[in-house]
């Protein structure tokens, strides 16, 4: 699959043909100018589409760079957490789950780590920042090294 800097390239190309195109199409050739104008100006319109279809293969493939960008940075986080009751949680060395709780939701569809907070008004239960997904804080408590 071509890179960001080869579809640059071949958007760069385009506009130069274009640009010529554009000036065969405006000179004063006395060969049947109103056919050559006309092939020519068709000429011009299918490198225009050609230039927004390159474009969008280009937005395409930075969105796909950015996934993939997100995707490993999970993978190497994956490691790093371990489920305990309805939570996830770091690891310490000797393997055990610490410290304060992620989203398991969050975690499961996202792959995303979002620490959980107390409900507004209560104790009973803790809540996501990100999906608003509600757990008993029972079941998601600060995990403490012993």
């Amino acid at each position: 699959m071509p890179d960001i800097a080869t579809i640059s390239s071949i958007i760069g190309s385009v506009k130069a043909a274009t640009d010529i195109a554009r000036l065969l199409k405006d000179s004063n050739l006395s060969l049947e100018k109103a056919e050559l104008k006309l092939k020519l100006a068709d000429l011009v319109g299918a490198l225009a589409d050609t230039k927004l279809q390159i474009a969008e293969i280009q937005e395409l493939l930075s969105k796909k760079d950015q996934r993939i960008f997100e995707l490993e940075e999970a993978f190497q986080f994956k490691d790093t957490l371990i489920r305990s009751g309805d939570a996830y949680y770091d690891l310490n060395d000797s393997g055990k789950a610490v410290g304060q709780p992620y989203c398991m939701h969050c975690w499961e569809t996202k792959h995303k780590a979002f620490h959980l907070h107390n409900e507004v008004g209560t104790t009973l239960n803790k809540v996501c920042p990100s999906c608003k997904t509600k757990y008993q804080a029972k079941q998601t408590q600060l995990l403490r090294v012993d």
